[in-house]
């Protein structure tokens, strides 16, 4: 052990102080500075040295950041703790790629700007991880930065993909200055700037909100379900009478135009007639449409979609989105279609269809776009709702497979980066979790009505998040309208950018390193 603290403990360090950045720990300075002691540590080492190294910062930062999926061996068995550990060694692979092609083209490309070079190259490494795969960028630095509204407008620029790069770049410039005494202070001098210009250049970037005359008013239910009663048939029905009594309850207190209730509410399709009686009678006596989160039976396969209903104020069906991104391992095996034996030594927990379109859904003067758990990790997904029309995003969820975990709290800061992203208002519905509406700036506000058991109703004051996340919450909140976009090809451009720089980048090294093999024959 202490061999190993001796040759990696600054990797340890490093990697636990980044993750510590993120909710719910929510120290989100410490990505400022939180890589300088791998990074001294590799700064005058070869390149597989450093690879080494990172991958092994990049192992300790995804046991810390993604510990709360050790509560799926509650679901899955043992299985889900070798699952864990595995993907935490597989996003790893990912740091020690740039580690290695960091100190590759720092020693080829002669005087290059070291500290830029890895601010790049991490920021297209992440934009890779987004998709590679299926795509789980759920590490992305970016993320970590949701309390600091200045800096996160820049997102509306670049993406997350731009605020990671801020921050490794801060995180470079700061070990140059320790390493090499020579460029100490102009590189002391631009960790002052960057912090400066990226937060004076994000205050005037933050607008005020505005909203319709009246306002289009959202009622947000967290139902908090135990999942053992979702999967009991038994409760299919009882649940939607539940959510639909609460639902009335919000109606009696505010005006409602639209009803969310969250991803897996309804347990069965929604035509269904005891669902479909209660569904009905709620939106014929609130005269507001519901957007309910169910399971759908496909008609050509019998296969199950997680989806999304909308059903207007007259009780017509309007229309139904299915899920596109499924959770792995959770709402399906995968290459299971080549590897069948894959499914019976790690079964997934669910066993979920996946949709094939992205849709938009239209209900009184609102456009929704629907998001479903998962999906808020894609980007692209969100700015095609914008590109379609949609002007509300909505995303349903449920985060009950990870108790009061910091998944909750990490989940609801990629939704924030969202909306920044798309300066759209994004309506953030969990059955257990954090619910409530952002603006089209990253600004949350928390649903502020509990029911207890006994039926009743009762004003939350002001709280945090973190007190409520586990409890039958509700409330109507206004939705913002959308707000105009400073450089809408911005976020899914940039990321592709820095990926373009380092083809370019990595071209330039192997021509200089084939170049130096020939003059040295």
């Amino acid at each position: 052990m202490m061999s190993f603290l001796k040759t990696f403990g600054y990797a340890v360090l490093s990697g636990s102080l980044l993750a510590l950045a993120f909710p719910g720990y929510h120290l989100f300075p410490l990505a400022w500075v939180a890589l300088v002691p791998v990074l001294v540590r590799t700064w005058t080492m070869p390149a597989r040295s450093a690879a080494v190294q990172f991958f092994v910062t990049g192992v300790a930062f995804y046991l810390v950041l993604l510990q709360w999926l050790m509560a799926n061996v509650y679901w899955a068995g043992g299985w889900a703790f070798l699952g864990y550990v595995a993907l935490s060694c597989i996003m790893a692979l990912f740091w020690a790629v740039v580690g290695w092609a960091w100190i590759r083209i720092r020693d080829t490309i002669p005087r290059s700007p070291s500290a830029l070079v890895l601010a790049v190259l991490w920021g297209a490494m992440e934009h890779v991880q987004s998709f590679a795969f299926t795509g789980f960028g759920w590490g992305a630095l970016g993320y970590s930065q949701g309390l600091d509204l200045p800096l996160l407008q820049w997102a509306a620029f670049g993406g997350v993909s731009l605020i990671s790069l801020f921050l490794i770049l801060s995180n470079a410039l700061i070990t140059g200055a320790i390493a090499e005494s020579k460029r100490r202070l102009p590189r002391l001098g631009g960790v002052l700037a960057l912090l400066i210009v990226t937060h004076a250049g994000g205050w005037p970037l933050i607008g005020q909100a505005q909203y319709a005359d009246p306002p289009y008013n959202v009622g947000l239910l967290q139902a908090d379900f135990p999942l053992e009663m979702k999967w009991d048939p038994e409760y299919t029905v009882d649940m939607v009478q539940n959510a639909a009594a609460k639902s009335r309850m919000l109606a009696q207190n505010a005006p409602v135009d639209l009803f969310v209730w969250p991803e897996s509410l309804v347990m069965d399709d929604i035509d269904s007639p005891p669902i479909y009686r209660e569904v009905q009678s709620l939106v014929l006596d609130t005269e507001a449409a519901l957007l309910a989160g169910t399971h759908r039976t496909d008609s050509d396969t019998g296969g199950s979609l997680n989806s999304s209903h909308l059903v207007a104020p007259d009780g017509t069906l309007v229309d139904s989105y299915d899920k596109i991104h499924l959770a792995p391992f959770g709402e399906y095996v995968p290459l299971s279609e080549y590897l069948p034996f894959i499914s019976k030594v790690v079964p997934a927990i669910g066993d979920i269809q996946a949709g094939t379109i992205q849709k938009i859904l239209k209900t009184g003067d609102r456009t929704i776009g629907p998001l479903i758990c998962f999906e808020v990790l894609f980007a692209p997904m969100s700015a095609h709702l914008r590109a379609e029309g949609a002007d509300l995003l909505v995303v349903m969820t449920n985060l009950g497979w990870f108790g009061a975990s910091s998944s909750l709290e990490q989940e609801l800061e990629i939704a924030r980066v969202r909306a920044v992203e798309t300066r759209l208002p994004v309506a953030h519905c969990a059955n257990t979790g954090i619910t409530g509406m952002f603006d089209p700036w990253g600004r949350f506000t928390l649903v502020d009505t509990y029911f207890d058991g006994r039926g009743n109703m009762y004003r939350l004051g002001d709280v945090d998040a973190a007190e409520t996340r586990m409890h039958r919450l509700g409330g109507v909140l206004p939705a913002a309208l959308p707000a105009s976009h400073p450089f809408p090809p911005g976020p899914l451009l940039v990321p592709n950018v820095l990926l373009g720089i380092v083809s370019l980048l990595a071209g330039w090294a192997a021509i200089q390193s084939f170049r130096g093999s020939i003059k040295k024959v």
